[in-house]
This record gives structure tokens, C-alpha cells and sequence, in this order.
């Protein structure tokens, strides 16, 4: 088909419609992300589903299971989280009506006096002075009033999908921000375990201070009944008894630690007031099952940060084809119907009733530059969104292989540990043995015992670290989040 175009300004005007087109920029695919390896350091079993097992199904401790959801349901941090996603949800839904008709209901009333050298004025004059019209058709002069009452409607067609893609991106970073409340739970959790752990190792430290307290008081007395028969000094005597009034301090020290704890867990679960229920030991077989079979692509499944990034990395795409869009002519539609009238008596006549449609077409024919710095920090925006989603996936995959490494170091240092108190127990009867009999002097059981409540508390300290590392390895493989 042939087109003639020979009015001077059309032509003039598809031919700028026609370059503007041409002269849209391209734009740049989303890159793929660096593969990751199939493991971590060796071959694993079967991939644990941590995001699907929630932390009620994962923690075998009941109390621990309990005070999550209390955090869960009463953290303030929490429910700031959750109103963020309402308002996230907000501009999502005003980013989807951009694709619909603009819908508007309205009442209009004027008057307006028109000289008699206009338009308006000699042809209300001359339809006057017609034999086609009525009486009742007649207008009035002096003041001519106008009556309209209806619905108009305007509606940009998105032929080109800026408003489809930005509401494609609007869509994606509701998805992020999702995300975000994801990560927040994930850390309440991790957060609220490892504190409970740390109340579990507290009690234990005080358990082990008392004993080491009755070990010391014995000695004590025994030392006291020694220098009464003569074969001991005062020396030793202050001696054992400053050793005493140290573990005490320490027992005191300890107590105060739980307490500022308990206060913390109070504070996650929105409480001012309140007691921690725990149980005598920590329960981790779930913990190193998944120190076991946890697999690196569980990062790019689960943790809700890498997810986030990805949403944003799609958001930042859409940004871009939505600002390519923007160099093309936008085709916009507008309507209006009901009755209208000069005679208010006549508004609501059947024979008054009125409609309008328009179409128009807007180009940006002098916007170029605007429009290029526009696309241009959009596709940098994506570069710099990619580089961030890359970046964040190796951050997670170097955080979960250097907590593999620590676990399994932590359980050389553990097994090391036990068998040091163990010998040190020994070592305390032994010693305490020989210095009845006059085969080792009082110093030999101060350092025997000073021995024992450092390795005690060695063994336990190995045991906290052990429980805290297995936590942050549940939460960077996405665990709770999902």
C-alpha cells in the first residue's frame, strides 16, 4: 500500500514519529550470576530443606520453640517490618491502576458574558435569529450559563510497556521488600536462640562455679585443720581463701551476665517484665544434621538477602525498558458523557444528552538529551544492581564455608577440652590426696584447682561457641526465612 502524505506539517510529523522510534536506545540483558560450586568443602547427603523446616518443626526445644513465637508475635522491630510491607503493597496497587482508564464523576456550572465581536457571541446571535430552533432553544445573551453533569475518563494506551514495566518493577521491589521482613525474621530467630543458648551456657557456668566453690571451700578447711596441728601456714591459709572469695566474685559476675540476658530476650518479646523458662542443655543434633548436608545452592533458594538483591537486579531491568519506552509517542484517549445544557431546566432532558471522545499523540520531539540521562542511569542502575546480587552471593557463599570451618575445628577443640577436664579432675583428688599424706604442698592444689575452673570454663565457653556457630550456619542458609 501506497501512503500519500501531502499536507507539509504531516509529513513533517510521521517523520519525527519515525525517527524518534529509530533512535531508541537498546536495552542490556540481565547478566547470569557466577555459578557456585556443588558443595562446600566435600561431598554432603541429602540437602536438608531449610526454608521449608520452620523453627518450629527445627527446634527440638520446646521452651526455645515457645519464646520464638512470642518474639515473632510481640517484637516491635517486627511490626514495624510488617507495616513497611503495607505500604509496599500500597504503591503496588497505585502502580497497577497506571494500566487502567482514569475514571473521574463531576458537576460543572458557569456563566460567561461573550462580546459581540467574538465567535461565540455572533453565533449565539445568529442561532437566535434561526427558524430551525424553538423557544426553548433559544440562548441566552447577556449571561450564557453551561450545565454538565457526568463521567469523563482519560487513559494513556500503554502500546509501548513503560507503564507495564514499571509496574513490572513496582512489583519486583514489593517482592524485595518482602524479602526484607524475611531477613528480619530469620535474625529475631537466630537472635533469639542464640541468646537463649548463651542463658543455657550461663546456668552451666554457675553450676560449674559452685562446684569448683565447694571443691575450694573443702580445701579450705582442710588447710585450716592443718595449719591448727602445725603443717600448715596462715600464708596458705589467705591463700586458699583468697582463691575462694575470686570464684565467688566470678559466680556473681555470671549471675549478673544471665540477668542482663533474660533482659535482652524480654526486650526481643516486647515484654518489660517477666521470667525466661529454659531447659539444662542444648539440643544441637538438628543443628549439625545441618552442618552436614547443608548445599551451596540452598543460598540462592532461601536467604531472603540474596532474594532480595535478585528482585531488584529484575526491578532495575524493568526501570530500564520502562525509560527506553518513554522515547516513543505516547497515545492517550479521553472521553466525557452526560447531559448538558444552557437552560437548568432542561439538564435532565433526555434530548440534552452530550459525549465527547479525543485522541492524541505526544511525542518528545526536543527531550532527547533528558531522555538518553534518563536510560542511561536506569542501565547503570542495572549494572550496579547485578554487581550487588554477584556480590552478595559470594559474601553468603564465603560466610557459610567459614562457619563449616569453625564447627568443625570447634569439635577437635571440644573433644581436647573434655579430655583436659577429665585429667584435671583426677588431678584434684590426686592432689588433694598427696597433700594429706605431705606429698605436695598447699601451692600444688591452689594451681591444680585454678587448672580445673579454667578448663571448665574453657570447655564450656567451646560448647556456647559451638551452639552460636550452628545458629549463624541455620541462618545463613536461609533458615526461618521462608
Amino acid at each position: 500500500m501506497k501512503i500519500n502524505i501531502d499536507h507539509p506539517f504531516l509529513a513533517v510529523f510521521t517523520a519525527s514519529l519515525l525517527s524518534i522510534g529509530c533512535a531508541a536506545p537498546k536495552t542490556t540483558a540481565i547478566k547470569q550470576a557466577a555459578l557456585l560450586p556443588e558443595q562446600y568443602t566435600a561431598v554432603a547427603g541429602d540437602s536438608l530443606s531449610v526454608a521449608r523446616l520452620q523453627f518450629r518443626d527445627f527446634f527440638s526445644d520446646k521452651p526455645l520453640v515457645t519464646l520464638i513465637g512470642k518474639v515473632l508475635d510481640n517484637n516491635i522491630d517486627g511490626q514495624i517490618a510488617a507495616a513497611q510491607i503495607k505500604i509496599a503493597e500500597a504503591y503496588l496497587e497505585a502502580r497497577k491502576t497506571a494500566l487502567l482508564p482514569s475514571v473521574t464523576a463531576g458537576l460543572r456550572a458557569s456563566g460567561t458574558h461573550y462580546g459581540k465581536h467574538t465567535m461565540e457571541g455572533v453565533g449565539n446571535f445568529d442561532t437566535n435569529l434561526s427558524p430551525n430552533i424553538d423557544r426553548s432553544q433559544r440562548i441566552p445573551t447577556v449571561i450564557t450559563p453551561d450545565y454538565w453533569l457526568g463521567l469523563s475518563a482519560s487513559w494513556e494506551i500503554d502500546l509501548w510497556g513503560k507503564l507495564g514495566n514499571l509496574q513490572h518493577a513496582a512489583r519486583e521491589r514489593f517482592l524485595a521488600t518482602r524479602q526484607g521482613r524475611d531477613l528480619l525474621t530469620a535474625a529475631l530467630i537466630t537472635h533469639t536462640a542464640t541468646l537463649y543458648y548463651e542463658l543455657i551456657m550461663l546456668d552451666k557456668e554457675v553450676g560449674t562455679l559452685n562446684e569448683n566453690i565447694a571443691l575450694q571451700d573443702r580445701a579450705l578447711e582442710i588447710v585450716k585443720i592443718h595449719k591448727e596441728v602445725g603443717r600448715a601456714t596462715e600464708l596458705a591459709v589467705q591463700q586458699f581463701d583468697a582463691q575462694l572469695a575470686n570464684t565467688r566474685a566470678a559466680l556473681y559476675g555470671v549471675q549478673q551476665e544471665i540477668t542482663a540476658t533474660e533482659n535482652q530476650l524480654l526486650e526481643l518479646s516486647g515484654n518489660y517484665t517477666g521470667t525466661i523458662e529454659r531447659s539444662a542443655s542444648i539440643d544441637i543434633s538438628a543443628l549439625r544434621y545441618l552442618a552436614e548436608h547443608g548445599q551451596p545452592q540452598q543460598l540462592l533458594q532461601y536467604r531472603p538477602d540474596i532474594r532480595a538483591a535478585y528482585h531488584e537486579l529484575q526491578a532495575s531491568h524493568a526501570d530500564a525498558k520502562a525509560a527506553r519506552a518513554a522515547f516513543f509517542p505516547a497515545v492517550n484517549l479521553a472521553v466525557s458523557a452526560g447531559p448538558q445544557a444552557f437552560n437548568a431546566a432542561k439538564l435532565f432532558n433526555p434530548t440534552s444528552l452530550a459525549a465527547q471522545l479525543l485522541g492524541g499523540i505526544t511525542a518528545p520531539v526536543f527531550q532527547k538529551k533528558q531522555l538518553n540521562a534518563h536510560f542511561n542511569i536506569a542501565t547503570a542502575e542495572q549494572e550496579i544492581a547485578f554487581l550487588n546480587y554477584q556480590k552478595i552471593i559470594n559474601k553468603a557463599f564465603q560466610e557459610v564455608k567459614t562457619l563449616l570451618s569453625y564447627i568443625d575445628q570447634n569439635e577437635k577443640i571440644r573433644a581436647e577440652k573434655n579430655r583436659e577436664v577429665a585429667a584435671l579432675d583426677k588431678g584434684i583428688e590426686v592432689s588433694n590426696d598427696l597433700y594429706v599424706t605431705a606429698y605436695a604442698t598447699y601451692l600444688e592444689i591452689i594451681a591444680a584447682q585454678k587448672s580445673k575452673i579454667t578448663a571448665d570454663l574453657d570447655l564450656i565457653k567451646a560448647e556456647r561457641n559451638q551452639a552460636h556457630v550452628l545458629i549463624q550456619l541455620y541462618k545463613a542458609l536461609g533458615g526461618g526465612a521462608g
